[in-house]
Formats: C-alpha cells, structure tokens, sequence
C-alpha cells in the first residue's frame, strides 16, 4: 500500500515563504514522508495519524468527505505544522544528490551559494514556525480534542502518544 501524504507538492510550494514552484517532486516528497511519519506522528499520536491516513484513502478512493472538525483541524493546523517541518528537512540535503557515482552537490552557474551558518538559519527558521503551528494545534486541542477528537485520548500500548505539552523554554534573566 502507497504511503498516504497528507499534503501535495503545490501545497508546500504555494504556502512556504521560500519554496520554488520549479522543485522537483522526487525531491521533496522522501523530506514530506520523513517529516510526516517521523515528526508529525509524535505531535499527533498513532490515532489521530491513522484516522487522517484512513480519512484520506477514502477521499481520494471514494469521494468520502472528511468530517468538517476533522478537515479544519487537518487545514488549518496540521498542514501548516507538516509544510514547515518538510521545507526544514528539505533544506537539509537540497542541494545533494546520491547515485551510483557517489554524492555530487548541485549548484547553479547564475547564482551564489549560502553559507552553512545561512542554510542552518534557514532550517531553523523554518523549525521555528513549525514550533509555532504546533504550539496552536496544542492549545486548539486543550480546548476542543475532548468534544470533538476521541481519537486524541485512544492511544494505547505500542502507540505513539500525541504530544500534549510543547517544550519551548522561555528564559528569564
């Protein structure tokens, strides 16, 4: 069974702030998998993940709507956290390609390269809005998982508990 993706190529692209519509879908989609697998799933939880996989095989094999809760929480907090975290794994290995040959690094004959520092500032920029979409997914679930989202609680046994705290540290000096 094909891996269900919970956002497109043009959604990335159309909604992040330094993404170019020529990219190469071969290309960001292994940084999409990672980051929704890997990632999201620990934001989430295995329930709420599998409810949206489920959710989307039947839209796309049936035409089966996707309840409105569950499309807005989908559009409106767990695509952005999902765009940003791609575009920062992205970022990490765009400019690589390996083959047969080795490694190469890719680079334009009209343009110049950004240093390390910029690429990790990049990354981190990126890192940082997703920390941002995460920390409103997780107050919009404080509020609403109860009524609205029992896959939210479910979890059970070899599950991946959904995080219910964010960990940024604000310092005070």
């Amino acid at each position: 069974m094909a891996e269900v993706l919970f956002v497109s190529k043009e959604d990335i692209v159309r909604r992040s702030p330094i993404m170019d519509g020529n990219i190469d879908a071969d290309k960001i989609v292994p940084a999409l998998h990672l980051s929704q697998t890997q990632y999201l799933r620990e934001i989430i939880g295995t329930d709420l993940y599998n409810y949206y996989v489920n959710a989307i095989t039947a839209l796309i094999g049936s035409g089966t709507v996707i309840p409105t809760n569950h499309k807005n929480l989908l559009d409106n907090f767990i695509k952005p956290i999902l765009i940003h975290l791609t575009t920062a794994e992205y970022l990490k290995s765009a400019a690589y390609s390996v083959s047969n040959g080795g490694i190469f690094k890719r680079t334009s004959e009209n343009s110049s390269e950004p240093s390390l520092g910029e690429i990790k500032e990049l990354i981190q920029v990126e890192r940082d809005r997703a920390q941002s979409y995460t920390e409103r997914f997780l107050d919009h679930m404080a509020f609403n998982a109860s009524a609205n989202f029992p896959e939210w609680f479910s979890n059970s046994n070899e599950d991946v508990s959904p995080n219910y705290e964010s960990y940024t540290i604000d310092w005070v000096l």
